[in-house]
C-alpha cells in the first residue's frame, strides 16, 4: 500500500502542483524493503510533496535547527484527504511527525529510524545499499580510525548502544563457519553509518572481503558503494583492489578504469591493475590496455618496483591467449599504419609481450593453425626473432605427451627457424630438440641438431653426447650410438671411458646382441686399456641372459670376480632371473644365499627373481607366501636390469608373476582375490598388471570383457595401452574366431602411434592365414595348389622392417615360447608359414620358406645356427609327413631332441642321469612328439615308439594328454590291446568322471570335447578323448569276436590290466556320427 501511494504522491502530486524537484525521481514497481518494518520515513519522497503536506503558512517559513517545531492542527493532516485506515499506526503517526516537524529534526528523525533485528526485508528491485534521499543529498563520508578495535576505546567513541550494535558487526565480520549474508552485514553498516560513528580500518578491511565472497549484482554494487563511503585520504590499495574486481564483475570497464587511474598514482602496489589488464586483453579494448601498459613501462624505466602484471593474465588458458595475441598484433599493425612507427611503439611491444607469454602457456592444448598464425603475424611487426622460436618449439614440446602432432609441428617450428640464418638457437632449445629427435629415433634430425652446436656453439656439450647416446641405446640404434661414441672421443678424448662407453653395450643389451658385446669389450681394451666396471658387467651378464646362454653368464660373473670387482644386489638379481626363468629354483636359492653370505642387502629384484622360480616350477603356494612376507621386508630397491632401464623398483613385478599365472591356469576367482589383496597392501598396478587382468579373461574366451579393462579401467587409471595390451586383446579374439576385432585393434595400434612387436606381427599373420583358407576352400578345386597370398604378404611387410631394434622394447613377449627373443622374433614367421603349408600338402611352399628362414637368420645374426627352434622344427615334420617323406620327419626329430637338450638342461649336469630337464622345458617336445609317433606308425615301427617315451620320461619330459591319447590311439589301431589300455588306465583314466556326469547321452559327446581344455598340447589334467575311447572300444570288439590264442588276449585280460578303462568303454552310448560309423562299424 505505501508502495501505491508513494506511486500517486510521485505522478499525481506532479500534474496538481506543476512543479519538478531538483532530485531526480526513483520509481519503485516493487515492495520496498522498509515496506515490512513500516518504515515509510525511508521512501523517498520528493521535495514538492513535503511541501505539499505542510500548511501554508509553514510551507513558506524559513526553517532553522534552533527553532522549535511549530505545532500543526491534527486537522491540517485530516483535510489532506489521506486515508488513514489504509495505514499501520505507527506510519500514520511517523508521517505526523515528519509534518509537524522542521526538516532539521525530520533529518535527525531519520537517522534514528533503526531497522529492528531479524526484520524480513525484500530487494527484488530495491536495493539496501541504497541510503534515503535525504542521506544521499549529506553525502557525508564515513569516519574511519585506526586502532579503534580496543573495546575501552569503542565505549568512548560510541558509548552503550552504539558500542553494543558495533561488537555486533566486528562479530559478523569475524564469524566462522557459516558467515551472515551481505545483504544483513551491509544493513548493520548502514545502520552504524546512519549513527555517525567511527569504524576502525581494520574492520573496513574485513567487510571488503567479506563482501567479495559472493559475486552477486548487491554485493558487488556494496562493494563500490563502500569504497565510496571512504574519504580519499584514507583508501587504501586493498580497497581499490576489491572495488576494480567488483566493476569489472558488473562490466563496467569504464569504471573500473576510473578507479584505475585515481589509485595508480597513489600505491606502487596494485593488484587490480593486474586483474584490469587481464579483463582489456580477453574483450580487445586495446586502448585501455595499452593506457595500463605505458604506466607499467614508465615504471619499468624508472627502476620502481611494482607487481607482476602478467599475474592475472598468466590464468587464461593457450587457446585463448593465442587467439588475442593474434589481434593485438593486428590492432599493433594498424596502429603503425595511421601514425608513426615510434608512437605505435607501445602497441607493438605489448603484442610482442602478449606473444611471448602466449607461447609460455602450458596449462592446455591449442590450434596449431592459430599458434602459427600468430607467429607469422608478430613478422609484420618485427623481424623474425629467436626467443619467439624457441618459445613456441617448447611449447609444442611440452605437449607431446597428449598428441604426437605438437611434436611434429615442434619439428617443423625448428626448421623454419634454421632456415633463418641470422637466427642463433640457444643450448636450451638444442638439447630440447635433441631430446625429441632422440625420442623418435630421428638420426637426419640428431646430426641437424649436432651440426647447429658446431656452427653456432663451437661444438655440442659433453651433456648433449652423453644425453643422446642413452637415449638412443634404449631404442636399440646401435650403429647411431656407435657413431656418436666416435664423436665424442674425437672432440673430448678417451678420459672417463668406463662411464662414456655404457651406451655401447646397453644397446647391444637392448638388441640381444651378445657376440657384438663381447667384441666391443675386446675393441675397446686394445684401443684405451679399457676394464669393464660393475654396471658394464651387469649389462654384459644381461645381455647373455636375453639370449638364454647362461654358461656365458656364469662365465662373465666369475670373470667379475676375478677382476676384483665386488658384485651389488643388483648383479645378483639378474643372475637370479635368469635361473628363475628357466624354472631352476635349486641355483635361484643358491644364489640368493650367496648374496645374503657376502652381506648383500636382498632387493626387490631378488625376491622377484624367487617368486618366478617357484611359480615356473608350479610351487604356487610357496611363492604366494614369499611375496606375504615381502610386504613387510626391508629390501633394497637395486634393479634387475642396467640402470638405463625405466623398470619399476616396486613390489608389483611379484604380484605380476602370481596373477600371470593364475590366469594361464584359468583360475578367475584367484585372479580377483589376488587383485583384491594388492589393493589392500596399496601395491600399485603397472602395464603388466592390468595385461595380467586382461589375459585370464582371453583365456575364458570373454575378450569383449578384457577390452573394456583397456578402454574403461586403463583409462580411468590413465595407464597408456602398450603393444602388449593389444596383443593379448588380439589373441584373445583370435580364440574366439572374431577376425574383425583383430584387425580393428591392429588399426587402432596404428591410430595412437603404437609400434606393433613381433607378437602383434604373428596375430595379424593368423588372420591373414585364415582368410586365405576360407578362401581356398570356397574358390579353388582340389587339385589346385594352395595359395596364402594375404599371410605372405602380411609376412612381407614385417621382413620388410626387420631389425633387432624390435627387442628394445623390454617386457614379455607372446609368441616368443622357449626361444630367445633374438631367434623368436623373426623364427616364429618362418614356422607358422611352414606349418601351414605343410598342413595344405604345399610342398614346394614349404622348401622356399626353410630357404627364406636361412637367408634371414644370415642377414640377423650373420651365421646360421646348426639347429633351428624347435617351433620350426616341427612345422617341417608336418610337411615331411604329410608328404610321406619319413626320413625326413626322423631326421627333424632328432634335431628337435637336440636342440631341446640345449635348452632344457641344466648346468653341468650329465644327461645320462635321470630327471636332468628342467621343469618349465618338460612340455618342449609335445608338438614334435605326435608328428613322430604318426610318421612310425606309417613306417610299421610301432615299437620305436616305446622307446621313444621310455627315454622322454627318463630324461624328464613329460608327455601332455594329446600325445598320451594319440598313442592309446595308435596302440589300438596296430591291435596292442592290452597295451593300449593299460596307457589309458594309466595315464588318462584318473580324470574320467563317468559318462553320468555328462547327462543326456546324445549331448555327452560335445560335453566330454569341452573338458579337455585347448592348452591340452601341453598340459591340462588326465582325461581320455572321445576318440581314444571309439578306438578302445574297437579293439573291445576284436577281442570279444576272436577266439583265444590270436595274441590279443582275452577280455578278462582286459578287465584286470584296465577296470576303469573297461567300465568306461562297455558304458560308452552308441551315437550315429562319423567316428563311430567309421571305426565301429567297418568291416
Amino acid at each position: 500500500m505505501i508502495e501505491r501511494v508513494a506511486a500517486c504522491l510521485e505522478h499525481g502530486g506532479k500534474h496538481v502542483l506543476r512543479r519538478i524537484s531538483k532530485q531526480p525521481i526513483q520509481k519503485y514497481r516493487s515492495l520496498h524493503f522498509a515496506f515490512w518494518s513500516h518504515g515509510a520515513g525511508d521512501i523517498d519522497l520528493p521535495s514538492w510533496w513535503l511541501d505539499f503536506l505542510q500548511v501554508p503558512s509553514s510551507r513558506d517559513k524559513t526553517w532553522s535547527l534552533s527553532e522549535p517545531a511549530a505545532e500543526v492542527p491534527r486537522t491540517s493532516i485530516d483535510s489532506l484527504g489521506l486515508l488513514d485506515f489504509l495505514y499501520p499506526r505507527k506510519t500514520l503517526a511517523f508521517i505526523r511527525k515528519f509534518v509537524n516537524g522542521n526538516t532539521s529534526s525530520a533529518r535527525r528523525c531519520l537517522r534514528s529510524q533503526l531497522l529492528p533485528q531479524r526484520s524480513r526485508t525484500y530487494t527484488s528491485a530495491a536495493d539496501p545499499s541504497d541510503p534515503p534521499t535525504s542521506q544521499k543529498n549529506a553525502a557525508h563520508p564515513i569516519s574511519i580510525v585506526e586502532g579503534a578495535g580496543n573495546s575501552t576505546i569503542l565505549v568512548q567513541l560510541h558509548g552503550g548502544a552504539g558500542s553494543e550494535l558495533y561488537a555486533r558487526f566486528k562479530g559478523m565480520l569475524r564469524a566462522k563457519g557459516q558467515p551472515p549474508s551481505g545483504q544483513e552485514l551491509w544493513q548493520t553498516y548502514s545502520d552504524i553509518k546512519g549513527m555517525s560513528l567511527p569504524f576502525d580500518s581494520r574492520d573496513i578491511f574485513f567487510l571488503f572481503k567479506r563482501l567479495s565472497t559472493s559475486r552477486t549484482p548487491l554485493q558487488l554494487k556494496c562493494t563500490r558503494k563502500l569504497l565510496e563511503d571512504i574519504p580519499l585520504p584514507k583508501r587504501n590499495s586493498h580497497h581499490y583492489d576489491h572495488a576494480i574486481s567488483a566493476a569489472l564483475e558488473q562490466r563496467d570497464l569504464e569504471g573500473a578504469m576510473n578507479l584505475y587511474r585515481e589509485a595508480f598514482p597513489r600505491f606502487r602496489y596494485l593488484r587490480g591493475s593486474s586483474r584490469i589488464f587481464k579483463y582489456t586483453i580477453q574483450h580487445s579494448a586495446w586502448r585501455y590496455t595499452e593506457e595500463i601498459w605505458k604506466h607499467h613501462l614508465n615504471r619499468e624505466q624508472a627502476h620502481v618496483w611494482q607487481p607482476d602484471i602478467w599475474q592475472s593474465v598468466n590464468t587464461i588458458q593457450a587457446p585463448e591467449l593465442i587467439r588475442q595475441a593474434s589481434r593485438a598484433i593486428d590492432n599493433a599493425v594498424r596502429r603503425v599504419a595511421i601514425s608513426s612507427f615510434d608512437d605505435a611503439s607501445p602497441m607493438r611491444s605489448l603484442a610482442l609481450s602478449l606473444v611471448q607469454k602466449a607461447l609460455s602457456a602450458r596449462n592446455s592444448g591449442f590450434s596449431l593453425s592459430w599458434q602459427l598464425r600468430m607467429l607469422k603475424k608478430s613478422q609484420r611487426i618485427q623481424p623474425p626473432n629467436a626467443s619467439l622460436f624457441k618459445a613456441a618449439v617448447l611449447q609444442n614440446l611440452s605437449l607431446v605427451q597428449q598428441s604426437p602432432k605438437y611434436g611434429n609441428m615442434a619439428l617443423k617450428l625448428y626448421r623454419m627457424m634454421r632456415s633463418e640464418t641470422d637466427l642463433v638457437p640457444d643450448l636450451e632449445l638444442l638439447m630440447s630438440m635433441l631430446k625429441k629427435f632422440s625420442a623418435l629415433r630421428d638420426s637426419e634430425g640428431i646430426y641437424e641438431v649436432l651440426e647447429d652446436f658446431r656452427n653456432h656453439h663451437k661444438a655440442p656439450p659433453m651433456e648433449a653426447y652423453l644425453l643422446l647416446m642413452r637415449q638412443l641405446a634404449r631404442h636399440g640404434d646401435f650403429d647411431t650410438v656407435d657413431g656418436l661414441f666416435r664423436d665424442f672421443i674425437n672432440t673430448y678424448g678417451s678420459g672417463d671411458i668406463q662411464r662414456h662407453a655404457r651406451p655401447l653395450f646397453y644397446a647391444c643389451f637392448r638388441r640381444a646382441e651378445a657376440d657384438r658385446a663381447d667384441n666391443i669389450v675386446q675393441a675397446l681394451r686394445e684401443a684405451y686399456g679399457y676394464e669393464p666396471d660393475l654396471e658394464a658387467w651387469n649389462i654384459l651378464i644381461a645381455t647373455y641372459n636375453r639370449v638364454g646362454n647362461c654358461a656365458r653368464a656364469m662365465s662373465a660373473f666369475e670373470r667379475l670376480i676375478a677382476a676384483n670387482v665386488i658384485p651389488e644386489s643388483s648383479t645378483y638379481g639378474i643372475l637370479m632371473g635368469m635361473f628363475a626363468k628357466r624354472s631352476d629354483p635349486d641355483a635361484t636359492s643358491a644364489l640368493y644365499e650367496r648374496a645374503i653370505s657376502t652381506g648383500i642387502k636382498p632387493s626387490v629384484s631378488m625376491v622377484d627373481s624367487l617368486v618366478l622360480a617357484l611359480i615356473t616350477s608350479d610351487r604356487f603356494d610357496e611363492a604366494y607366501q614369499v611375496v606375504e612376507e615381502a610386504l613387510t621386508m626391508d629390501l633394497d630397491e637395486a634393479r634387475d636390469q642396467p640402470r638405463y632401464t625405466d623398470r619399476d623398483t616396486t613390489r608389483t613385478r611379484m604380484w605380476n608373476t602370481l596373477l600371470a599365472h593364475c590366469a594361464m591356469e584359468r583360475r578367475l576367482d584367484e585372479v580377483t582375490a589376488i587383485q583384491k589383496r594388492m589393493h589392500e597392501a596399496e601395491v600399485p598396478f603397472d602395464n603388466i598388471t592390468y595385461a595380467a587382468l586382461m589375459l585370464s579373461l582371453c583365456v575364458k574366451n570373454m575378450p569383449g570383457a578384457a577390452l573394456k579393462i583397456k578402454n574403461v579401467i586403463m583409462r580411468r587409471d590413465r595407464a597408456r595401452p602398450t603393444a602388449l595390451h593389444y596383443s593379448v586383446l588380439m589373441g584373445g579374439f583370435m580364440q574366439t574366431n572374431e577376425p574383425k576385432k583383430v584387425l580393428q585393434l591392429a588399426n587402432e595400434m596404428l591410430e595412437h602411434n603404437i609400434s606393433p612387436t613381433f607378437s602383434n606381427q604373428n596375430q595379424l599373420l593368423r588372420v591373414a592365414s585364415k582368410v586365405d583358407e576360407q578362401e581356398n576352400d570356397q574358390n579353388n578345386p582340389g587339385d589346385q595348389p594352395f595359395q596364402a597370398r594375404r599371410a605372405e604378404e602380411v609376412m612381407k611387410q614385417a621382413l620388410a622392417t626387420l631389425d633387432p631394434m624390435e627387442l628394445a622394447p623390454l617386457g614379455p613377449m607372446p609368441r616368443a615360447q622357449s626361444n630367445p627373443v633374438n631367434v623368436a622374433f623373426y623364427a616364429s614367421y618362418f614356422s607358422y608359414m611352414i606349418y601351414l603349408y605343410g598342413k595344405q600338402r604345399s610342398f614346394d611352399k614349404v622348401v622356399n620358406m626353410y630357404d627364406e628362414y636361412i637367408s634371414t637368420a644370415r642377414k640377423v645374426h650373420g651365421t646360421v645356427e646348426a639347429v633351428p627352434p624347435v617351433e620350426l622344427l616341427s612345422a617341417l615334420m608336418v610337411a615331411h609327413f604329410n608328404a610321406g617323406e619319413h626320413a625326413e620327419t626322423e631326421k627333424c626329430w632328432h634335431l628337435a631332441v637336440e636342440r631341446s637338450e640345449k635348452l632344457a638342461r641344466r648346468i653341468d649336469v650329465d644327461t645320462s642321469q635321470p630327471g636332468w630337464v628342467l621343469h618349465r622345458y618338460r612340455f618342449i617336445l609335445t608338438l614334435p612328439l605326435t608328428r613322430y609317433m604318426q610318421s612310425l606308425q606309417a613306417s610299421s615301427r610301432v615299437d620305436d615308439i616305446a622307446t621313444t617315451v621310455d627315454y622322454l620320461q627318463h630324461a624328464g619330459y613329460q608327455l601332455s594328454v594329446h600325445n598320451w591319447n594319440k598313442y592309446s590311439q595308435i596302440l589300438a589301431l596296430e591291435g596292442r590291446s592290452i597295451p593300449a589300455f593299460e596307457v589309458c588306465e594309466k595315464h588318462l583314466i584318473d580324470g574320467w568322471p563317468g559318462w553320468e556326469h555328462f547327462g543326456n547321452p546324445i549331448r555327452a559327446k560335445h560335453k566330454i570335447k569341452k573338458q579337455w581344455n585347448p592348452k591340452g598340447w601341453d598340459r591340462g589334467r588326465p582325461f581320455p578323448h572321445y576318440e581314444t575311447l571309439v578306438y578302445l572300444a574297437r579293439v573291445y570288439l576284436d577281442v570279444k569276436s576272436m577266439p583265444y590264442g590270436t595274441g590279443r588276449g582275452t577280455l578278462q585280460d582286459l578287465e584286470r590290466h584296465a577296470p576303469r578303462t573297461m567300465e568306461a568303454v562297455l558304458k560308452m552310448p552308441n551315437f550315429d556320427d562319423e567316428i563311430q560309423n567309421r571305426v565301429l562299424r567297418m568291416n
